[in-house]
């Protein structure tokens, strides 16, 4: 990826996630993920790689700038955003021949939702994991979806962020 794109991407990923810390949440775990749009954009356009360590820095700046580095909120959005982007990587292969964009994006909410619960029961011992799971792998889906449907128009390039990153050019060849 070329080196203004990903500054891009890492931008927007993070301005997003900071908006999302302004919205209430019911549960410390339950987002939308919208920052997750970017993922997406960058593991189909670039690999998975990219996609990780977008969410990597993401989660890192997010949490710096939120004073939120080095708690259980840091721990849960890392573990769920590496593995969000490592499971849409892997699968990132089968788009659209057997997954669809959306797919791809419910795969990787699933993932997050997946490693945020085995991140907070290392956090907090004796945590309900059986009784959480059905909401999780809800939430996983639904965000999943949400995120999904905004990141087909990403790359379609109707969002204008994503048009301007287009122009700057995301990927270098290989």
């Amino acid at each position: 990826m070329k080196a203004p794109a990903r500054l891009l991407l890492v931008l927007a990923a993070t301005g997003i996630g900071l908006l999302e810390t302004l919205l209430p949440r019911p549960v410390p775990f339950i987002k939308p993920g919208l920052a997750n749009v970017v993922t997406v954009f960058a593991v189909l356009t670039c690999g998975r790689w990219s996609g990780i360590r977008i969410n990597l820095l993401r989660s890192v700046l997010v949490s710096l700038v939120s004073g939120t580095i080095a708690t259980p909120s840091f721990l849960l959005s890392l573990s769920g955003g590496i593995a969000s982007a490592a499971v849409m990587g892997a699968l990132a292969a089968l788009v659209p021949s057997v997954l669809s964009v959306t797919g791809l994006s419910i795969a990787g909410g699933l993932a997050s939702m997946g490693a945020q619960l085995a991140a907070a029961s290392l956090v907090i011992p004796g945590l309900p994991l059986r009784a959480l799971i059905p909401a999780a792998c809800l939430w996983g889906m639904i965000s999943g979806a949400l995120v999904g449907t905004a990141a087909v128009q990403a790359l379609r390039s109707e969002l204008p962020l994503f048009r301007r990153i287009r122009l700057v050019g995301t990927c270098d060849a290989g």
